[in-house]
């Protein structure tokens, strides 16, 4: 039995570890903040980070607006919309909470984790420069 928990332990951690480094993905590193009030925060203005380990990577370089470290929470999928990429047609986003100290409402954003398209970081937040 210690032998069979001992082996679950390293292929946890060797699993985390590589989990970890695949999330730092240079296609998502954000350059630019979007011109467009709306972008990310409809479905129809999802943001395209191509997969669930992308919206993680994504997700941690987002600050508030000065700087303050964002708190962020995975609210759920829904929200069907037109996927080259989904085996279906349609890709389902996920919806996440962003709040930061000072902030009166949180912002809502919608990721879609089936397509591509180089992420901008949404009006209103910042990033962490890499």
């Amino acid at each position: 039995m210690k032998t069979l928990l001992s082996y679950l332990f390293i292929f946890s951690v060797t699993f985390t570890t590589l989990a970890q480094e695949k999330a730092i993905d240079e296609r998502i590193i954000l350059y630019e903040i979007s011109t467009d009030k709306a972008y990310g925060t409809k479905p129809k203005t999802n943001i395209k980070v191509g997969s669930i380990s992308n919206e993680y990577a994504f997700i941690a370089q987002l600050t508030g607006p000065n700087g303050e470290e964002i708190t962020a929470r995975r609210l759920g999928s829904g929200w069907p919309v037109k996927s080259k990429s989904s085996p279906f047609g349609k890709a389902m986003l996920d919806k996440w909470e962003i709040t930061y100290d000072g902030l009166k409402e949180p912002i809502y954003l919608y990721l879609n984790g089936y397509d591509y398209q180089k992420p901008k970081c949404p009006m209103g937040l910042n990033f962490k420069k890499l």
